[in-house]
């Protein structure tokens, strides 16, 4: 594993990103609350593949957030990213904010999607179903919401002992904050209009204590992008990848080695 950093474009802030394994190429575009390194998920994953991992803009050590201001600029910013790093048609995971990322990509190009994977995807709003608020929870907890059981926030997001938790914290808030820019105050995206555009064969992935998004939203991408199916994480909250890094990197790494 390499942790890198690439300018897509003259006068862009780099994109710092993960890259390792060897294969294929799989594009994993992460959550709302950011990447905690090279993630066991992460890892596991390229162990059948070439994975990489980009934080996006605002998040982790990345900048550039003030350049992007609609879902568009996120979807076209992974098209330089892709075009940077000589990628033409990748495997693509998106967990969370990044399946909403992943999604628009897939639709608006699908000509650079093989293969596509949806982990609880946030973008849809049901005022029947709604879904817990990730931006209204106590500053000192902000991130328990998105685990089955909050107590397992401890050890998978606050677990580096090299650095202080007062800096855990601030970078917790930071990723928060940048998700809010795009999914608050309401998450309806409006990607449900695009998803139909899908061509990738497709995998939507619930999780069953999902709080943020509950199950019931995966029938609803389901109905709306051509020939997708599902399956439900069990004994995970939103943050699967970190509740469930095996099933994780399981259901995704069988998805895109099944013949179509």
């Amino acid at each position: 594993m390499e942790q890198l950093t690439i300018t897509v474009r003259p006068g862009t802030a780099p994109v710092h990103f993960f890259r390792g394994g060897a294969g294929e190429p799989v594009l994993y575009l992460h959550h709302l609350a950011g990447m905690q390194g090279w993630e066991p998920a992460i890892a596991e994953l390229a162990t059948k593949f070439e994975v990489f991992a980009p934080y996006h803009p605002g998040w982790g050590p990345s900048q550039g957030l003030d350049d992007i201001e609609t879902g568009l600029d996120l979807v076209l910013h992974y098209i330089d990213f892709l075009d940077a790093l000589g990628l033409d048609r990748v495997y693509v995971v998106g967990h969370s904010i990044g399946a909403w990322i992943a999604a628009e990509l897939a639709a608006i190009r699908p000509d650079r999607v093989r293969k596509l994977v949806l982990f609880t995807p946030i973008g849809i709003w049901d005022d029947e179903i709604r879904g817990e608020d990730p931006f209204a929870q106590n500053p000192l907890r902000a991130t328990e919401v998105l685990f089955a059981d909050p107590a397992r926030r401890e050890n998978l997001i606050l677990r580096d002992g090299t650095v202080d938790p007062l800096e855990n914290y601030v970078q917790e808030m930071k990723d928060l904050k940048a998700a809010a820019k795009f999914l608050w105050p309401i998450p309806d995206t409006g990607v449900i209009r695009r998803l139909p555009r899908i061509q990738a064969p497709t995998m939507l992935v619930g999780a069953a204590a999902d709080r943020v998004v509950p199950p019931a939203y995966i029938p609803i991408w389901k109905a709306h992008i051509p020939r997708a199916e599902s399956k439900t994480i069990l004994d995970a909250g939103h943050l699967v990848n970190l509740e469930q890094p095996s099933r994780f990197a399981t259901i995704a790494g069988s998805w895109f080695l099944r013949p179509n």
